[in-house]
């Protein structure tokens, strides 16, 4: 895609960053030289993961096609975790190498592969592209934490990313050859880079921010006059309660695109009114390479508001029951995708690959309806899986964690209801005798353990922990008291 855009129009620019713009015929180049210096200085061989810890920049964009054009695996890793959950992560992908910025190599002091800085990267000049991938290679590796807290390596290959990279502009109207799209979500996340490369893909300049600066976002909005983005709810959020967001000259923009937790009614409206331009919700998983259903700007009315909107080209989906049987219209079960974006599995882990992709189908976890014109509703969710702010959170994971405080006899963790993340965690304790332990005292013990986002906002101590007969934890019924007034048990 890359060498056929540089081809096509080789000055036009791919990346903005921070002031600096790099043409298609640079990257393309600069990304061949890498490639060359990655496999004849470093010994990268098709296959290898190489992991990556950055935020967003134009060098990371040139590292993923550089990785590709090698034939290496890309393995992105969340900059917001802390330096064990790195360690285990990395741990896992067991790369050849570790690529970290400068300002984030602190939290890569316990990896155990080579760590290098972009400096440190080999680079052959006039270098050729030394592999051509197969379709069905895998290109990269985004790592999805398990109900287990163990962190699992989706598989991602060059047929997924052709599929999202030809879905999105299809179905995300505004998206035009030769505009300008905003990459304000992060790269290690498929919202981000998987919106990259849609954008790419469509033609455009990826306009990347790499600190979510509310003030300084909505500046570069006006500024480069962008054309269509990708934004959490979250982040409208905060976009929008700016006073100077009102009144703005918003004329360049024609779509924002928005999902990775469901959005409230009133923020859509004030999105809506503040910017002027369509909106469409998107649906999906790191194992479905993204976005697989759409919700169109005239489709948001009445009851459909609810909904994830319907399958896009070339994605199906439905609802079926605990036997794997499609669902009646409008009954309640789980729902199931099959198409171009499924994952090739889990890296190394075969029995968790088997669970979630059956006779063809991958189960997504999610509990939701489809009508009889094809949309899509979410009700709840089958795992226990908390989303904050776009963020995929394991219960167990954190539960993992929080036992080890000496004063914690038992500990449950749910998602709760918050009107700027979706849902936030709640930790339900209950603490050993005469401990004293605090709900200050927790959230402070747990910073250096786990990252801000799936650390407790809230602790509330019990006397007692409700489960089932063989132990498991009633996670439903501890979060009912909380959804009391919700729709749906999704925020």
């Amino acid at each position: 895609m890359l060498r056929w855009r540089a081809r096509r129009r080789p000055d036009f620019p791919v990346t903005w960053y921070q002031g600096r713009e790099r043409t298609l015929d640079e990257m393309n180049r600069t990304s061949s030289e890498l490639a060359a210096g990655l496999v004849d200085g470093l010994g990268i061989e098709p296959g290898d993961r190489v992991a990556i810890l950055d935020k967003n920049s134009d060098d990371y964009i040139e590292l993923l096609f550089a990785l590709d054009k090698a034939g290496a695996v890309a393995c992105p890793v969340n900059w917001r975790l802390t330096a064990p959950e790195v360690a285990k992560v990395v741990g896992d992908a067991e790369p050849k190498a570790l690529v970290v910025s400068d300002d984030l190599r602190q939290n890569a002091d316990q990896v155990s592969c080579r760590v290098l800085a972009y400096a440190d990267l080999p680079r052959i000049n006039g270098g050729a592209d030394p592999h051509r991938d197969a379709e069905e290679s895998v290109t990269w590796q985004l790592y999805t934490s398990g109900t287990t807290g163990v962190p699992k390596g989706a598989m991602l290959t060059n047929l997924n990313l052709f599929a999202l990279s030809g879905s999105l502009p299809m179905e995300i109207k505004g998206t035009d050859e030769y505009g300008r799209s905003l990459v304000a979500m992060p790269l290690y996340h498929i919202g981000g880079c998987g919106w990259a490369l849609g954008a790419i893909s469509a033609g455009c300049t990826a306009v990347l921010v790499r600190d979510f600066i509310p003030k300084d976002v909505l500046k570069i909005i006006i500024e480069q006059r962008i054309n269509t983005a990708f934004l959490v709810p979250a982040a409208l959020l905060f976009l929008t309660s700016l006073p100077e967001s009102q009144g703005a000259d918003y004329s360049a923009l024609k779509n924002i695109a928005y999902g990775a937790s469901p959005i409230t009614p009133d923020l859509l409206k004030r999105s809506i009114q503040t910017f002027g331009c369509r909106f469409t919700q998107v649906y999906g998983l790191t194992e479905t390479t993204g976005a697989v259903t759409f919700l169109q700007q005239e489709d948001h009315v009445g009851e459909r508001f609810l909904s994830c909107g319907r399958s896009g080209f070339g994605h199906d989906l439905k609802v079926v029951g605990p036997d794997g049987k499609e669902l009646p219209l409008g009954e309640i079960g789980e729902i199931v995708y099959q198409g171009p974006g499924t994952m090739a599995g889990y890296w190394r882990k075969e029995r968790e690959t088997n669970d979630a992709i059956r006779d063809g189908w991958f189960h997504t976890g999610d509990a939701g309806t489809i009508d009889a014109d094809g949309f899509i509703y979410i009700k709840d969710r089958i795992k226990d899986m908390i989303i904050s702010g776009g963020e995929n959170i394991y219960p167990a994971e954190v539960e993992a964690i929080l036992a080890g405080n000496p004063k914690i006899a038992d500990v449950a963790v749910i998602g709760i209801p918050d009107d700027t993340w979706g849902e936030t965690v709640k930790a339900i304790v209950i603490r050993k005798p005469d401990s004293g332990l605090t709900s200050e005292e927790l959230i402070n013990w747990s910073k250096d353990k786990l990252a801000g986002f799936k650390r407790p906002h809230s602790v509330d101590f019990v006397e007692a922990i409700p489960r089932n007969p063989s132990g498991k934890i009633l996670k439903k019924d501890l979060r009912a008291p909380y959804w009391v007034g919700h729709e749906r048990a999704v925020h």
